[in-house]
């Protein structure tokens, strides 16, 4: 790539970014941004979590801009419409403007006055999201599932119909994500980049080895780790449900699950339904580095998550931990696990073979090592984010040229 064709700043927009809000597209854009800072590129993030217009100095090249944003949903929406002339103004200043969907979609409507190129990364699809809405029994949703599948579709449709209109370029973040945009949305191949998701192994080795040398309790028996939003999309209630068979085999087992969400209260009253409040922990939310911690000293790490946009941020994280992991499979599951070489896999929704393979790994401590190292492998080859930094370089100087 020529250099003289680099962008010399970018302006990220993201409308939740950590510490305000800690999550999958959250986290891509702290690691693409501290990427691209250490390449020498000046960034800027445009983000919500401030109750007036605050700027801070993250890093010598790296400026967060935290911005008002309601707290109730749809937060992007309406951190969008709080922030619009501010951001006119402010956004004429970069090279390039960058969003996460759908957190920048309004940018279309001041592009013109702003007059600087648009792109835009496209994460899962909201029809596959309503489609999987009517793929889960009733009792299994809360409020919050059934407001953000089914009364978030056409709010999330019509986002979607202004980036794809006004951005001068598009960004798939996984092959399966990709494919259903070609399918619900016609989104044009020549315009996208597929560019799949990459997670920041620096900082996990850094974490990792922080707690090695504070050194570690000797564990009791074997550690089950899970973690995401609490939505029944995730899958959690067919982990849950799969634990009694589990302890039927190893007593000494535990389930630690991280995250928050909606479905907060459906899965205490399951783990309490089943007798399991002795060996399946709700954790909640939890810093990052404890959270990276508990994956590296977990046995297995399970993810029965039914959508996402192609690798998961999270799949990726513990498999950066050489961490064996067991998903569902599905399409985005294969973007990153070779069946008993890099991860296991097992059929979606399947609580007695995901029961089963619990138990098979657990049986087999050579086999959990050799996935575990296999897995790192696969992150250190294809999803360094130092890697990846550059693809999304090739896409800036593509729109300026």
């Amino acid at each position: 790539m020529n250099d003289t064709r680099r962008p010399d700043n970018i302006a990220l927009i993201s409308a939740a970014y950590p510490p305000y809000i800690s999550g999958g597209i959250e986290t891509q854009t702290y690691d693409l941004a501290h990427a691209l800072s250490s390449l020498g590129v000046d960034v800027t993030v445009f983000c919500g979590g401030a109750k007036s217009p605050t700027l801070l100095h993250e890093d010598k090249k790296l400026n967060v801009f935290r911005l008002p944003m309601v707290k109730i949903p749809p937060r992007n929406v309406f951190f969008q419409l709080q922030n619009m002339n501010m951001l006119g103004r402010l956004l004429s200043n970069y090279d390039v403007v960058h969003t996460q969907h759908s957190s920048g979609s309004f940018y279309g409507l001041i592009k013109r006055r702003v007059g600087r190129p648009w792109i835009v990364s496209f994460h899962d699809h909201q029809l596959r999201r309503l489609k999987l809405f009517f793929d889960i029994k009733p009792w299994n949703l809360s409020i919050g599932d059934i407001f953000f599948y089914t009364g978030g579709f056409p709010i999330f449709d019509l986002l979607t119909r202004l980036e794809l209109k006004g951005a001068d370029h598009y960004v798939a973040c996984g092959r399966s994500g990709f494919s259903d945009y070609l399918s619900f949305s016609k989104m044009d191949p020549a315009k996208t980049t597929l560019i799949p998701n990459g997670v920041n192994l620096s900082k996990i080795d850094s974490v990792r080895n922080s707690y090695e040398d504070e050194g570690t309790d000797e564990k009791d028996g074997f550690t089950l780790f899970t973690c995401g939003r609490w939505f029944a999309s995730k899958g959690l209630h067919f982990l849950i449900s799969a634990m009694p068979y589990v302890r039927e085999r190893f007593k000494n087992v535990r389930l630690k699950i991280f995250g928050k969400g909606p479905m907060g209260p459906r899965l205490e009253k399951l783990v309490l339904s089943l007798g399991l409040e002795n060996s399946v922990r709700l954790e909640g939310l939890v810093p990052y580095d404890r959270l990276i911690h508990e994956m590296s000293i977990s046995d297995v790490a399970v993810f029965p998550s039914m959508v996402e946009v192609g690798a998961s941020l999270a799949v990726m994280e513990a498999m950066a931990c050489s961490r064996p992991v067991i998903a569902f499979g599905y399409p985005f599951s294969l973007e990153i696990i070779d069946h008993m070489k890099t991860g296991f896999l097992v059929p979606p929704k399947n609580v007695k073979a995901l029961s089963e393979s619990i138990c098979f790994l657990l049986d087999d401590e050579a086999l959990r090592r050799k996935l575990g190292k296999n897995a790192r492998t696969e992150i250190v080859a294809n999803h360094d984010i130092r890697k990846i930094v550059l693809k999304y370089l090739d896409v800036y100087s593509s729109v300026l040229s």
